[in-house]
């Protein structure tokens, strides 16, 4: 009896220890006002960016668990980029930058989103800087935020410059 009771307990800890993931540290507590959230990014010297995300999406959860994870994608990203999560059915109430209210799953419509993870990257005055879908290795996702961070995305789109910084 205590063996199958011990090997139960041994099967459980090992599934929460595998769906447990750390805290992602550019991830910013919001009220889903994007348009303080974009105005305490630009204070803070940041960009804005934004995942839309649902449950039981696998590649979400593969970008919480190794991209986010990994520590140089953690230090770009805290220094450069304040992250807020959207669940694309979500009912929570979101203020668009221009003051405009939806709900979550209008302003992921809004934006063309219907599958997830989709990232969408925001200039210092909340215009789209890019919108990139699905699951992101951290080398990859790296070379996006340089390319917005050091203003690539002014001179070059996203695909020639991943193309030729790949290494």
């Amino acid at each position: 009896m205590w063996r199958v009771l011990y090997r139960v307990l041994v099967v459980l800890l090992v599934i929460f220890a595998t769906a447990y993931s750390a805290p992602i540290p550019f991830l910013k507590p919001s009220f889903l006002n994007l348009k303080e959230d974009l105005e305490d990014s630009v204070r803070e010297g940041k960009y804005l960016f934004i995942m839309f995300h649902q449950e039981g999406c696998p590649f979400c959860d593969k970008m919480r668990r190794i991209t986010f994870q990994d520590k140089d994608v953690q230090n770009y990203y805290t220094k450069h980029f304040n992250m807020v999560e959207i669940d694309i059915r979500g009912s929570l109430e979101v203020v668009d930058f221009d003051g405009k209210k939806l709900t979550e799953r209008q302003f992921a419509l809004k934006h063309g989103v219907r599958l997830t993870p989709v990232f969408m990257f925001f200039d210092k005055k909340g215009e789209v800087i890019a919108k990139v879908p699905g699951y992101i290795e951290p080398k990859e996702f790296i070379l996006i935020g340089r390319w917005i961070v050091e203003e690539h995305y002014k001179r070059t789109n996203l695909v020639n410059f991943l193309r030729e910084n790949k290494k």
